[in-house]
């Protein structure tokens, strides 16, 4: 069909069409939201809904599928879950009114990161948009803006990243908030795009360049906020940072034409030195807030998750703070006191703590609800809720009054309990008022004369109408007269083809049905008038007094938003409290000293995995002199990567301000942490399980720092013995001999030879996890003792896996005679225990020759020269230059 052939209503549809090709338009038409063309045929797809066409008498019939448009919402979550955008095209006039077509404009572009829908988002984690903003040159120094934004909340950060880590810094950066949809402008270097694609699940949206130009951007932002200058934010100095902040800022008006932009707050600045940084791969190794397998709480059925763990908390504002507490631990050791304080004085004092967190149940999710009143989206339920909400507020300053640590007193300065808010609500809204303000019954009686007066018409009108109905079964003496009423045909008198001849002349007909006529009188017809026009005036006032009284509680936002952080602060102290209360924990002494001192540590979600199984606590002591690296040695299944997560999980506790799982703890504050344990590939990016390891470890290297804590886990053990061990040889001299690094470390390892280093580095220390054999059987005692291990009991592992007695029998007898002396010389005869045995192949005569080398009285790198000579004489052909 051609633009020329085409009705008015479709060429109306192409031409709104035109500004949003990547979005799925609905387009509402009468009681429903209708698609067209290409969207039609995608959307009945996804939706699993009929498709059908338009025009269907037509040569060229339009492909049309259409959805209810007051159950829209489950639609449009479910194409924003195949990753689809959808543009709300609403009619913006009367049909009645209208001279013409209706016209038609988008009001809403519904994508991932603008969604401020209940229906859509998670009450426990932020659904943050972000624009990331790249310097156009690389010179003198690449320079990354990050800006994020929560459209439900109003939250609003801004973070700025330099240098030759600016881009990792920038992922971990986004890895932490994880937002819904970055922003970024498409530029010359492929490499400025490559980079953001590791971010998976995460919609990437290309935007026009100009919308990140540090100047235009400002401009922008100072007209949001009437500022004359953004030094005011802390934004001294930034530059794309700025940029990013405007590319968001655009974005948000862009997709959402209509929303009011009072209630975004002023923007914070975000810096490296602000908090604890914790990368990506820390993030997961630890399990701050996804499992890496599929283990459960036993007792709390929640995914084994240090959140899952800690999360008490009991509002959805609360349960979102402490999300971002665990990925931004403090590094200020005063500010971790305050908190550590307030815990612990609503740990002791348990009737102020029972009475707080009762208090607070009642409470809802008062930052997203004075989103959801600023953007004019909020129902008559959700009015109510924050009424109720507000009425929790007094008893919460009572128990506050009693309370003396630092983040209590200051909770409590300037209390806003909300009561003239709550008492507005109260005298506007019907206390059982409808979810929907199109049905009518939410302004309450005595609160606007014109209402009351409505609603006794409306009242009276329906007495008269069952009065005039039974008047007119006398008069016609047929019982079964009804009068009913439906939206196409009004009010009506529906007698049974049975009666008809009963039917007065006065009766007109207006609808014949199979068993039954319908009729109309000049009675009910007036009746009808004074009835329906007054039901259709008292809809319309109420709906515009509820949308007065929800543009005055706008006005108010800012003092909900205030309200809202104090509330979330108070639900986070109360709920670490009530932790350390029911797992008993202990209160960390927090200094800027060197020293970790653990007594009694224990793993915060493992002791929780199984009801049956005792927790075995363990001690570390870690410092800057004579024990600041830790060679850690074991068998398989010992517990050693859970010492060395469990070292890691107090240290990140303490510094967020929590009681931690130990005896006593002294904490020297750590500036980050790094982990370095599991295995993992990148096969998409073409990197394998050793490269992953490579280029974590190099990471490690080039950025921590002496006030760092590093957990090292079987470092090199993706290649070769000799290779894997001159790595983990070289990375641990490292760490240690580097005077900018000397970091804290864990250094877990199945290389025994590296216990040789504690005799050769005054820093470095061994221990080990403690087994005990018992009639052939090994009992591992998870306990950590001083001194090296001298075995792996790899076998026994074997056996509990559940290999062949056979094969295990096998590998018995082949591990002893591989650990005599004479090895190199075994015979294939001393092998075999039985006749179908295959015989093991005959060593290399220079095997001895590398059994005689003393690798570990030279350093890795001669280790490495040697090993490379002697592969030389097994193949000299080769052309492999000196190491």
């Amino acid at each position: 069909m051609s633009e020329h052939d085409a009705s008015p209503l479709m060429r109306q549809y192409r031409e709104i069409k035109r500004g949003y090709e990547h979005a799925i338009l609905f387009f509402r038409v009468g009681d429903f939201y209708e698609m067209f063309y290409q969207d039609a045929q995608e959307a009945s797809r996804i939706l699993s809904i009929a498709l059908t066409s338009r025009d269907k008498n037509s040569p060229n019939p339009v492909p049309l599928c259409g959805v209810p448009y007051h159950a829209a919402t489950g639609y449009i979550a479910k194409l924003l879950k195949a990753g689809r955008t959808v543009a709300l095209c609403e009619q913006v006039e009367d049909p009645k009114l209208a001279k013409g077509l209706v016209r038609r404009e988008v009001v809403r572009l519904y994508t991932p990161g603008t969604l401020v829908e209940t229906e859509f988002l998670s009450p426990v984690e932020s659904n943050f948009l972000a624009a990331v903003a790249i310097s156009p040159t690389a010179k003198p120094q690449p320079v990354i803006g990050l800006a994020m934004l929560e459209v439900s909340t109003g939250e609003f950060w801004i973070a700025e990243f330099q240098g030759d880590q600016a881009q990792t810094q920038t992922l971990d950066e986004l890895a932490r908030l994880d937002p819904r949809e970055i922003l970024f402008a498409p530029t010359a270097r492929r490499e400025d795009r490559t980079w953001l694609d590791q971010m998976k699940g995460i919609r990437l949206c290309e935007r026009d360049p100009s919308t990140f130009e540090p100047e235009r951007a400002a401009r922008l932002l100072q007209e949001q906020f009437h500022v004359h200058s953004l030094d005011v934010f802390g934004c001294q100095g930034l530059t794309m940072g700025i940029g990013a902040a405007g590319a968001v800022l655009s974005y948000f008006r862009d997709t959402q034409p209509t929303a009011p932009l009072d209630y975004i707050r002023r923007p914070r600045v975000r810096r490296v030195s602000d908090a604890m940084h914790l990368d990506s791969v820390t993030i997961r190794n630890l399990e701050l807030l996804k499992p890496m397998g599929a283990l459960d709480d036993s007792l709390s059925g929640k995914p084994a998750t240090l959140l899952s763990v800690l999360d008490r908390t009991v509002t959805a504002m609360g349960s979102r703070l402490l999300r971002q507490w665990l990925v931004r631990p403090l590094i200020q050791s005063d500010s971790i006191q305050a908190r550590l304080d307030a815990v612990g004085e609503l740990k002791d004092r348990i009737a102020a703590r029972v009475a707080l967190r009762a208090a607070l149940r009642t409470v809802q999710d008062l930052s997203r609800l004075s989103g959801r009143i600023v953007l004019g989206v909020a129902g008559p339920r959700e009015l109510l809720a924050l009424k109720d909400s507000l009425a929790a507020l007094p008893e919460i300053a009572t128990q506050l009054a009693s309370l003396v640590s630092l983040h209590l007193t200051e909770a409590r300065e300037a209390w806003d309990d909300g009561r003239d808010l709550a008492a507005l609500i109260e005298q506007a809204l019907q206390p059982e008022a409808p979810m929907s303000l199109r049905d009518g019954g939410v302004i309450r009686d005595g609160y606007h004369a014109d209402v009351d007066e409505l609603r006794k018409v409306n009242t009276e009108g329906k007495h008269w109408i069952a009065a005039l109905e039974a008047k007119e079964r006398e008069r016609t003496g047929i019982e079964s007269l009804k009068v009913r009423y439906n939206q196409v045909f009004g009010y009506y008198i529906e007698i049974t083809k049975a009666n008809l001849a009963r039917v007065p002349a006065d009766f007109i007909r207006k609808q014949t049905l199979v068993n039954a006529e319908r009729f109309m009188t000049p009675e009910l017809k007036e009746l009808e008038e004074r009835v329906t026009g007054a039901e259709v005036k008292l809809l319309a006032l109420e709906q515009e007094l509820f949308a007065q009284l929800r543009a005055t509680l706008a006005g108010h936002a800012g003092r909900l938003q205030e309200m809202a952080g104090k509330l979330a602060l108070i639900d986070v102290l109360a709920g670490l409290a009530e932790t350390a209360a029911l797992n008993q924990y202990t209160k960390p002494v927090i200094n800027d000293g060197g020293l970790i001192d653990i007594r009694g540590g224990r793993h915060p979600v493992v002791e929780r995995l199984t009801e049956e199984m005792t927790f075995v606590p363990n001690d570390t002591v870690l410092n800057l002199d004579s024990q600041r690296l830790q060679i850690l040695t074991g068998p398989n299944m010992a517990g050693k990567s859970t010492f060395l997560r469990q070292v890691a999980l107090i240290v990140l506790l303490a510094q967020i301000g929590s009681f931690v799982p130990a005896t006593a703890a002294t904490i020297g504050v750590v500036d980050r942490i790094f982990t370095r344990v599991g295995a993992s590939d990148n096969l998409a990016s073409g990197h394998s399980t050793f490269m992953v390891e490579m280029v974590e470890t190099a990471t490690i290297l080039h950025s921590a720092t002496v006030r760092s804590l590093i957990l090292l886990d079987e470092i090199g053990r993706g290649t070769s013995t000799y290779d894997g061990l001159s790595i983990a040889w070289a990375v641990a001299e490292y760490i240690h001999d580097r005077r900018t690094l000397g970091a804290r470390t864990l250094f877990a390892t199945h290389y025994h030879e590296m216990t040789q280093l504690e005799q050769q580095r005054d820093g470095i220390k061994n221990f080990r996890v403690a087994v005990q054999e018992r009639d052939g059987d090994v009992v591992f005692l998870r306990k950590i003792v001083a001194g090296g291990a001298d075995r792996s009991y790899g076998i026994y592992v074997a056996k509990l896996a559940g290999l062949p007695p056979s094969v295990i029998t096998r590998a018995q007898d082949v591990l002893v005679q591989l650990e005599r002396p004479e090895a190199a010389q075994i015979a294939e005869s001393d092998l075999r225990t039985e006749p179908a045995a295959a015989p093991l192949p005959q060593p290399h005569p220079l095997v001895e020759e590398v059994r005689q080398i003393d690798l570990f009285s030279m350093t890795p790198l001669d280790a490495l020269n040697r090993l490379a000579d002697l592969q030389r004489k097994v193949t000299p052909s080769s052309k492999d230059a000196p190491l």
